[in-house]
């Protein structure tokens, strides 16, 4: 059981950091940085590795890796206020069911120009009754 001790100071290392190494590997292989072989085997010893010196070992003689934009900084939090199409986005499909309400329904607008015809006149006349009691 002693022969599987780590030196001291080394932490054990789980599959998320395993899966990070084996990323890193594969960008470092994308940039030209490792062959074919020499990624195979360091994929394979970073899918192995038990703890945290065993990784870095794999990355002694690479660079750091950059950002994909690095005069820019990363947008990872909210990005900012919506675009102006989300907040003209409403109102057009507010219009657009109206719109198919009205066209498959026309007698819908029909009936509407009759109420609005019938309770103009009885408001009005209401308005001037009531003005001339008081």
């Amino acid at each position: 059981m002693s022969g599987y001790l780590p030196a001291r100071g080394s932490l054990r290392i789980g599959d998320a950091e395993r899966d990070t190494a084996v990323e890193q590997l594969s960008e470092h292989f994308v940039a030209g940085r490792l062959t074919q072989e020499e990624f195979e085997e360091r994929s394979d010893q970073a899918t192995r590795a038990r703890y945290a010196d065993e990784v870095e070992l794999l990355f002694a003689d690479l660079p750091e890796l950059e950002s994909a934009n690095p005069g820019r900084p990363s947008r990872k939090g909210r990005p900012g206020p919506p675009p102006p199409l989300m907040f003209i986005l409403p109102v057009l499909m507010i219009g657009l069911v109206a719109s198919a309400v009205i066209l498959a329904a026309p007698w819908l607008l029909w009936m509407l120009f009759w109420v609005a015809m019938i309770s103009g006149p009885v408001r009005h006349q209401r308005w001037h009754q009531g003005g001339r009691r008081g």
